[in-house]
């Protein structure tokens, strides 16, 4: 197989990217993720939030705008998702979700922690606060 220089040129600027940028998705939004999804986005961000939940949940419900006004302020940070329960299967028997809300929060693609339910949004920020400046 042969590479030319226009192609290695673009592997080279992807890569750079990636190292310039260790959560490309930190980006103010709260991204929908599925079970195919999932991994990947963990694995790419330095700083992961994953908020496991469902439509018909009123704890979800609760949650829901106070994740969005966090991914905001920590738009430069980390990188904040949803996952839908009960429209991915997999992905909630993989990180044996009980309940709903469940948070769980990765840096560099392992877990940190995990609550589940509906939490005030400055217990919140104290764990992504505690989670950013863990030394690794």
């Amino acid at each position: 197989m042969t590479v030319n220089d226009n192609e290695l040129n673009k592997i080279k600027e992807k890569m750079m990217s990636e190292m310039m940028n260790p959560n490309p998705d930190a980006n103010g939004e709260v991204k929908v993720l599925t079970s195919d999804t999932l991994q990947e986005f963990i694995s790419k961000n330095k700083y992961a939030i994953v908020d496991f939940y469902a439509t018909w949940c009123p704890p979800c419900k609760i949650m829901d705008p106070i994740t969005r006004e966090i991914a905001e302020t920590y738009k430069d940070k980390a990188a904040f998702a949803k996952i839908n329960t009960d429209q991915n299967n997999a992905a909630a028997a993989q990180y044996q979700i009980r309940y709903i809300p469940t948070f769980y929060l990765f840096k560099e693609g392992k877990i940190v922690t995990n609550f589940s339910g509906a939490r005030k949004k400055k217990d919140f920020i104290e764990l992504i606060e505690k989670l950013i400046k863990e030394k690794s």
